[in-house]
């Protein structure tokens, strides 16, 4: 397997051939979508409505990871757990990348001041912050000690707020992905990136792909395998939709259950070619995509009455897309 913050690439290999291989784009929209659950919990306030106590039970507990890095975690689990039931695995062999926070956020530097690390709020806990990833930064010692001294000035550290928080977040979020797994009861073999692009490129001489890093990894230097014809794709979703009313004072109601038969994300055949409805309209119309989330503009509108369904709506979307020259 090669771990990722944004997508899984998987495969299995038995006697020098692919049997199995599959990249999966997983979650990251679940923090967006808790800060929109929390605005609208906040429109509370100003809306005629019953009085909630505070829950306060659930929050601080030792050892919490936030939402949006569980998913990810769960998401490597949950493909390892589907390769075991339908493939025999003799041994499981995992790339956990590392990253070099400081030169991510500083390319230009050349060594630490100090050997010894420290863990850095962007925005002070006494002010607030939080321990999520995208608050934190990596820094030396003798920074770190100079920030909080005043020493380096307030605009240094503005500079490295805006600097770090878009390159660093998916490295730190692999950082605890990577802690996470080793935490878990998944025994495996640790691999590095390294090892598995000199495999790919000088023994397979693959593309870059999750999935052909995934076969590289499967393998021994020098060791040869004979690839797949085609690859499964696969989306993780929400488990379902919870908005169930929209318009300004809620007026307009959203159908979440089936129309003529038909859900959205359902998997579906339509003149031939598999698509999954992104969008249903009342009056036996469907707005289709790919495996990529991305809108099918097709002619004539594609209509219920000449569609098949394939598969019912699922929180993993999975579709096989055919190799050449593989």
């Amino acid at each position: 397997m090669d771990t990722g913050s944004k997508h899984i690439g998987s495969a299995a290999v038995a006697n020098g051939q692919v049997v199995y291989q599959t990249q999966i784009e997983i979650r990251n929209d679940v923090s967006g979508k808790m800060e929109q659950r929390a605005m609208y919990r906040r429109t509370r306030r100003s809306r005629k409505t019953r009085y909630r106590p505070a829950r306060f039970d659930n929050r601080g507990k030792v050892g919490k990871i936030a939402p949006s890095i569980k998913s990810k975690v769960d998401s490597h689990l949950r493909e390892k757990k589907f390769v075991e039931s339908i493939l025999p695995i003799s041994e499981w062999k995992v790339e956990l990348a590392s990253f070099d926070i400081h030169k991510i956020s500083n390319p230009s530097v050349s060594k630490l001041q100090s050997v010894k690390l420290h863990v850095h709020h962007i925005k002070f806990r006494s002010q607030g912050g939080s321990d999520t990833p995208g608050n934190l930064i990596t820094l030396c010692e003798d920074c770190h000690d100079s920030l909080h001294a005043g020493k380096l000035g307030d605009r240094v550290h503005e500079k490295l707020t805006k600097k770090t928080a878009s390159k660093t977040k998916h490295a730190t979020e692999m950082g605890i992905v990577k802690s996470q797994l080793k935490k878990s009861e998944w025994v495996f073999t640790e691999t590095f990136g390294y090892e598995t692009k000199f495999k790919r490129e000088t023994c397979l001489n693959l593309p870059k792909t999750h999935f052909f890093d995934a076969i590289a990894i499967c393998l021994g230097e020098g060791e040869i395998v004979n690839g797949s014809s085609f690859v499964y794709l696969k989306r993780h979703i929400a488990n379902g939709d919870f908005q169930q009313t929209s318009g300004r004072r809620s007026e307009e109601k959203i159908p979440t259950g089936k129309i003529q038969g038909f859900k959205k994300f359902d998997k579906v055949l339509w003149e031939g070619k598999e698509f999954f409805i992104k969008g249903r309209m009342s009056t036996g119309y469907a707005i289709l995509m790919g495996i990529d989330n991305k809108k099918v503009t097709l002619k004539p509108i594609p209509k219920f009455l000449f569609m098949k369904r394939l598969t019912a709506r699922k929180s993993c979307l999975s579709m096989s897309r055919g190799l050449e020259n593989s």
